[in-house]
């Protein structure tokens, strides 16, 4: 889900340490979450697909998020296709008056 805010690698933090392949590392934690939202552009999403590049684990946790990501952004557009009932419909129309 991009969003216009860009995110720097700067504001996460200098380094990135990955003690074991769990992302316990809050800045890199939120360099991957700026990274599948789009949010890193230029010298920053060059910096991070290095990263990714250089560390097969956490290229693969990444490419597991982006699946599930995938599956939810599925679900949801499911969800949002089924028709509103009737019912309710008519609960926000008292509530409108």
């Amino acid at each position: 889900m991009p969003t216009t805010e860009q995110k720097k690698l700067d504001d996460l933090g200098e380094t990135f340490s990955r003690p074991g392949g769990i992302l316990k590392d809050d800045r890199l934690a939120a360099a991957v979450s700026a990274y599948l939202d789009g949010q890193l552009m230029g010298e920053d999403l060059a910096e991070f697909e290095s990263l990714l590049e250089k560390d097969e684990s956490l290229a693969r946790e990444v490419k597991e998020m982006r699946k599930i990501e995938v599956k939810l952004m599925e679900m949801g557009a499911e969800i949002l296709s089924e028709p509103i009932p009737d019912t309710l419909i008519a609960a926000l129309t008292r509530l409108n008056r």
